[in-house]
């Protein structure tokens, strides 16, 4: 079967990889070069871990797990990373107390930290008075670009094709099966097609007359210089975090950039893809000096990198994944909100399931793009 893929991120590489092992013709299109820095998939790190308060993902990421490791062994690097990690908060938030139950009901292995335990394990961490930290071992993080460059990798040595610098200007039916006419003008046809373009998901469906609910939010993150006590950052003796209260993540000192990387999940600006202020703003720098000053004391104010990114989000901030409406031969995946790295190879192997008309191991109702109606949440 020969199949066409738009976007060459996380979702399309892992996509590309699957179907190329399985003996597939592959050509993927991206409109930028490799591991570009334009959408959502580049980086050095992303988190991982196997319990959400959501069942649903809880038992998807049971089964990402062992094909990060996978990917990991195929490719011999370190890619993946079970270094340990806390979510934490006040007792009785109520994302704590769903978290938990989660955890319990789940049998993954945690421990249940108050503030002075957490202090005594984790010292470059403040918690405050009547905040606990669910310490989760299996917690940890991917190297994204990394990632990324490894699964186009092995998806080209098995013959999968990349396009790179190459605009999609339209998709069509073509014949018995489906197409994509790039920018420069060249055509291709294909038994299937997905569309897994990111921030550049709207407007592809846009062009197909499909009116979605997908917004684009512009995300900042950056990296602070230790002003002392810089061992106790490391791996080993810092985990990956992420705050109830203020939706703060990060990550230890991992050498590949410099610093210890602060983000926040939550807040950002509505924006188009290609409409993208990429410098950060002092405002928006102050609010990271600020967090770390009261979390992190042995933190500098010195910003040794920093970056803007983008979220795909859905109003439920659930994925689609789903048949392109009208367009029998075609696929779409996209609207992963902020949290679907840590499942790339899962939704490389839902692809190729979806594409090929093979075996999908779960109920993907719940990731229809006909929930939405006029840009409201059908339930």
């Amino acid at each position: 079967m020969r199949i066409l893929i738009i976007g060459a991120g996380i979702v399309g590489a892992m996509t590309a990889w699957r179907l190329a092992k399985a003996g597939h013709e592959v050509e993927v299109f991206e409109q930028y070069g490799l591991d570009h820095d334009r959408g959502s998939s580049y980086g050095d790190s992303r988190v991982v871990r196997r319990v959400y308060a959501d069942p649903f993902y809880t038992a998807l990421m049971a089964d990402a797990y062992p094909l990060w490791e996978d990917l990991q062994e195929q490719v011999g690097q370190e890619l993946f990373a079970k270094v340990g990690g806390i979510f934490f908060g006040p007792a009785d938030h109520p994302d704590i107390r769903e978290a938990e139950n989660a955890l319990a009901v789940s049998g993954v292995e945690y421990e249940r930290l108050d503030a002075p335990e957490c202090a005594r394990r984790f010292s470059a961490f403040r918690m405050r008075e009547g905040e606990v930290a669910l310490f989760e071992p299996s917690m940890g993080y991917v190297r994204a670009s990394r990632c990324v460059r490894a699964a186009v990798d092995l998806a080209t040595k098995l013959g999968a094709r990349f396009h790179f610098e190459s605009a999609i200007h339209s998709v069509r039916a073509f014949g018995a099966g489906v197409g994509v006419v790039t920018e420069s003008g060249e055509a291709f046809g294909g038994d299937r097609l997905l569309i897994c373009a990111g921030p550049w998901t709207g407007p592809l469906l846009a062009n197909l007359g499909i009116v979605s609910p997908l917004q684009v939010v512009r995300k900042t993150y950056l990296h602070l210089e230790p002003q002392r006590n810089a061992a106790d950052f490391e791996v080993g003796r810092f985990p990956v975090w992420i705050d109830a209260d203020s939706l703060a993540y990060g990550f230890p000192r991992l050498g590949e950039v410099p610093g210890v990387k602060i983000a926040f999940h939550g807040g950002g600006e509505v924006v188009t893809a290609d409409e993208v202020k990429r410098g950060m703003g002092e405002e928006e720098r102050l609010e990271f000096l600020d967090y770390a000053a009261q979390r992190f004391p042995d933190l500098s104010a010195r910003v040794s990198y920093e970056k803007v990114c983008l979220y795909t989000n859905t109003p439920d901030e659930d994925f689609i994944v789903d048949r392109v409406p009208g367009l029998d031969n075609a696929f779409v995946m996209g609207g992963t909100s902020g949290h679907g790295f840590k499942f790339g190879p899962l939704l490389g192997e839902i692809g190729m399931g979806l594409l090929t008309g093979g075996t999908v191991l779960y109920d993907l109702s719940r990731f229809s793009i006909d929930r939405f109606k006029k840009g409201v949440l059908i339930r």
